[in-house]
């Protein structure tokens, strides 16, 4: 143990000089590290009479445990406890958990302890002397200040109690919730260091963090404001500037801001910048979840000492009559799901693989919303969201009832953390601003308005209590399980509605929903089963199962029937699904399709070839289901797809038999699977019959066994193994041991061949800022407009300007060297005059020749690729306008020459291009530092000139 210590502590040490280092092209990280502090906590549960905080305290007894943890695992059902859904004793236990690392950082710098969550109100001990408490919420995150309680360079004890205990004062205790409260350090824990000048938590004040908004969204161009907030916590006044630089998708830097401030001993300051981005412009949507980045860093003078990054989208939304819903412009209905984040047996406790996994399923299943029901969620989810194109609706932890003023200052103080944590993801567009079930609350509306008044509130209302619309929000956010009344005008989304495994409850609602203008949402209750308890023990009217049934997804994870039809109605890849037999029942069956028609065979001799159900309760839909009345009783069932009469695409379905076999599968393939403990993976046994097919009523149990670097999750008192199946499947959690290696999962049942499949684990790397660090290729740009005495210069570009043969060559002072322009006959120059069109300024004046060639000769470029784009709008109003150009570019590769078409339609009038730039032509090229670039241009008419308005020279990749 003392080995395995020391190794530990060595390794805690190399941190932050390893997160200085290996850092990708162009990445400056200042003194800031942040590492990850998942693995090698120890665990008790319980109280004890006197507080494991000190050093010296003895836990060599405790339980070797990583974060995501679960204080108690359960069973599927919750152990059929006796307790209703407040959950005053369930689950309501303190827990401790001790951890001892070396920490080595700058004596004169800044080190937190940052944790994403814990249930419910946390303690913090370092070194045996308390730092404080954090009782607020359980859903949101929060750091502690240890600069004052470490020993650098020496072994460090963290103590953390994380109590679960019934509340009367933090959200949603002390009342009835319908999702249980599990505890324990559920969510990801980090060890911050960085400089006394720095930049602070986001949720830390109103003024705090990065606040990223895009106050202006056009369809080709943007505008992006960044306010980044900056403490100094030294005794001296600091000369401070911050370089924010805007990167693209491929990694390439599109502005630089530069702003500086001197700011006072032991005070903030807010830095204010902002930019516009117009080239290569694009906007984030669902279909297109376009992801800038915005990379601050701090200098104490010249000194990088900090830095900071965050991604966000350009998007603009409004509810609009007649339209609903309209993103960027264009009306868009969304449907989509209320996702609870605990899985069965580990409840609250998955790694952040999994909150993207279940992120790209609702992604393929055509989904385009989320509702984070009934709390705050993980970052790694709303992560997941901007970068699969989701909106999401977010809202705090509540449910139906509420509690006295220091209640609600707990609540209202987690709403600004949920929303100062969250307000940079371009997928959120609502905040819930009601108490579930009950509606609009005003205290939560100005507070969620006050925090950030670009988004919408949803009210969080029922049919069957409280106002009838909006109330004080912007939404009216209802329930319908039945058959809701519409409000008379307000903007309505259906927050909450019925979901059936046959989908026939899901398209009632949705059609319902999408026939009127007023209504823009449809989500789904509920996206995956979850555990709740029992709303009062002795109720036989409202007892229920301890877990939901009526997901579109397992509670595993596997999707049900009703899955299908979404892709069917929101997916455009063609597809034609037959529901398995939870659906396909009593004499029908069912088909999902986004195909025109479908003909349904038995056995080779066709049923019926049907157009999508006719019917009032689907009339709005894309694509209705396909019922086909027909009683299968054996065989085999074709469904073929048609459009305009062609097949596109088929599907086959056997009737099922008795189970004959295992086959296994891992919910995650896509990502690396992580040794340690904190990354764990799901195993799917599905049963199947001769054919291939899973046998969804059987009640058999499969046992799993695991050899290698891994092993089961299981205490052997949760009825997890031999696991039960669910329509067919049963499933199981693995995680990997702290050495990294091939895991071996074997799967038997009574009677049926086993199965065996093997998954090989990998060492995480705790240095969260190499994780997420992406290049930055800081490449030049040159903007240059062309002109005559008094031209016209377009905004933000320089001026070449010239009226003989003298001013041909321009100095290029961000690449080091020259242009120059020339031709066979007398250059002649163009300035003071002005004409319409997008970059006008750049149009309506420049040089030309005559006789209809230029030539243009660069030299020094140092050795890499080039982009330029030159602009060769004509003005003379006597000569015809020039539209066939062609063009030759001679670089290190040698000559290679086009007739330029990056114009679709030619250009006619001297003066006024419409919506459209000056004619340009695009040439890319390479250089080696020694060779002269030449680009020729000539005209290919007979007769007219040959123009050169400007140019705008890149480097790039």
């Amino acid at each position: 143990m003392k080995i395995k210590l020391a190794l530990l502590s060595l390794f805690v040490t190399a941190i932050c000089f390893a997160q200085r280092n290996n850092l990708p092209e162009g990445f400056t990280v200042g003194d800031r590290t942040k590492t990850n502090l998942n693995f090698n906590w120890k665990f008790h549960l319980g109280d004890l009479p006197n507080a494991p905080t000190t050093i010296n305290f003895d836990d060599s007894n405790w339980e070797n445990v990583s974060v995501p943890h679960t204080p108690q695992l359960v069973s599927y059902e919750l152990d059929s406890v006796k307790e209703t859904w407040v959950q005053e004793k369930y689950l309501r236990d303190i827990s401790w958990y001790r951890k001892k690392l070396t920490i080595d950082a700058n004596a004169t710098g800044k080190i937190f302890l940052e944790f994403e969550a814990i249930h419910n109100a946390t303690e913090l001990w370092v070194n045996g002397k308390k730092v404080g408490n954090y009782a607020v919420n359980g859903y949101v995150p929060f750091h502690f200040d240890i600069t004052d309680f470490v020993n650098l360079g020496k072994e460090n004890t963290i103590a953390v109690k994380a109590d679960n205990s019934f509340s009367q004062v933090i959200a949603p205790d002390p009342h009835r919730t319908d999702y249980v409260k599990f505890g324990g350090l559920y969510r990801d824990v980090y060890l911050v260091t960085t400089n006394k000048l720095h930049v602070n938590y986001n949720w830390e004040d109103f003024n705090a963090g990065v606040h990223i908004t895009t106050p202006t969204v056009n369809k080709h161009n943007g505008t992006v404001t960044i306010k980044t907030t900056v403490k100094n916590e030294n005794n001296t006044a600091k000369n401070t500037k911050i370089i924010t630089k805007i990167i693209n998708k491929d990694g390439v830097v599109v502005k630089k801001i530069t702003s500086t401030k001197t700011i006072a001993p032991n005070n903030v300051y807010t830095f204010r910048q902002s930019a516009t981005i117009e080239d290569n412009y694009h906007l984030w949507s669902p279909d297109s979840p376009y992801l800038y980045r915005a990379n601050s860093v701090i200098y104490d003078e010249n000194n990088a000492v900090d830095f900071v990054e965050n991604k966000f989208g350009f998007r603009k939304f409004s509810l609009e009559k007649g339209k609903g819903f309209v993103l960027n412009g264009e009306p868009l209905f969304l449907v989509g799901a209320n996702r609870h984040q605990n899985y069965p047996n580990v409840g609250d406790a998955v790694p952040n693989s999994f909150h993207y996994n279940e992120a790209l399923q609702y992604k393929k299943a055509g989904m385009n919303i989320i509702r984070t029901s009934h709390y705050t969620q993980d970052d790694a989810f709303l992560n997941a969201c901007d970068e699969l194109g989701i909106l999401v609706y977010e809202e705090p932890s509540t449910w139906i009832l509420w509690g006295d003023d220091a209640w609600f200052s707990n609540l209202e103080a987690a709403t600004r953390t949920m929303i100062r944590n969250h307000r940079n993801h371009p997928s959120i567009i609502v905040w819930g601003a009601g108490i579930n079930h009950r509606g609009p609350v005003p205290r939560m509306q100005t507070v969620a308005k006050e925090e950030d008044p670009f988004r919408l509130t949803a009210s969080a209302s029922s049919p069957w209590n409280g106002v009838k619309n909006e109330g004080v929000t912007d939404v009216h956010a209802t329930m319908d399980y039945r058959r809701t009344e519409f409000p008379e005008s307000a903007f309505t989304m259906v927050m909450e509605h019925g979901s059936t495994p046959d989908s026939e409850v899901n398209q009632f609602h949705i059609s319902r929903y999408k026939g009127n203008k007023n209504n823009f949402a449809a989500i789904t209750w509920l996206g995956a089963d979850y555990n709740h308890l029992q709303p009062d023990v002795n109720d036989e009217q409202w007892k229920r199962d301890f877990m939901t049934t009526y997901g579109v997804l397992s509670a595993f994870r596997v999707p049900k029937p009703v899955y299908y039809w979404y892709q069917s109605e929101l997916v455009n890849k063609p597809m034609v699904h037959i529901a398995d037999e939870t659906a396909s029942k009593n004499g029908k069956v069912r088909v999902f399709s986004n195909c025109q028609e479908v003909a349904l065979y038995h056995n080779g001799k066709l049923i019926a070839r049907q157009v999508p159900d006719n019917s009032l309760t689907k009339l709005n839909l894309n694509h209705p289901s396909f019922t086909f009345k027909y009683n299968w009783k054996s065989g085999t069932l074709k469904a073929i797809g048609y459009t305009n009469g062609e097949k596109i695409t088929e599907f086959t379905r056997h009737k099922e038999e008795s189970p004959y076999s295992l086959k296994l599968d891992l919910n995650i393939t896509n990502q690396p699977f992580y040794a340690g403990g904190s990354d764990i993976r799901l195993v799917h046994a599905s049963i199947l019959d001769k054919n291939g097919e899973v046998v969804t009523n059987t009640k058999q149990r499969v046992e799993f066994f695991v050899s290698g670097a891994g092993e089961l999750i299981d205490n052997g008192k949760i009825d997890a193994n031999p696991a039960r199946s669910f329509n067919g499947v049963a499933s199981i959690y693995i995680k990997g041991k702290n050495t990294p290696g091939k895991i071996t999962i074997t799967a038997k049942a009574k009677g049926l061949k086993s199965a065996k499949t093997s998954i090989t684990t990998s060492t995480y790397n705790t240095n969260e800022i190499i994780n997420n660090a992406n290049p930055i290729y800081d490449f030049p740009v040159t903007r240059v407009d062309i002109g005559g005495n008094k031209q016209l210069v377009q905004f933000d570009w320089e001026e070449w300007t010239g009226d003989s043969n003298k001013n041909l060559t321009y100095n290029l002072k961000d690449f080091n060297a020259t242009i120059a322009v020339s031709a066979t006959d007398n250059i002649k120059w163009l300035g003071d005059t002005a004409m319409l069109g997008d970059l006008s300024f750049v149009g309506t004046d420049g040089l030309y020749s005559e006789k209809g060639n230029l030539s243009l000769s660069i030299n020094n470029l140092k050795a890499g690729n080039y982009e330029i784009e030159t602009f060769h709008h004509t003005r003379r109003g006597n000569v015809k306008m020039t539209n066939e150009i062609e063009v030759q570019v001679v670089d290190i590769n040698g000559a290679f020459s086009r007739k330029s078409d990056d114009h679709i339609v030619d250009y006619y009038q001297n003066d006024n291009t419409g919506e459209r730039k000056p004619l340009s032509i695009t040439s890319k090229f390479s250089a080696d530092g020694n060779s002269t670039i030449t680009i020729n241009f000539k005209n290919l008419n007979n007769v007219g000139d040959m123009w050169l308005n400007g140019f705008v020279l890149k480097q790039v990749k």
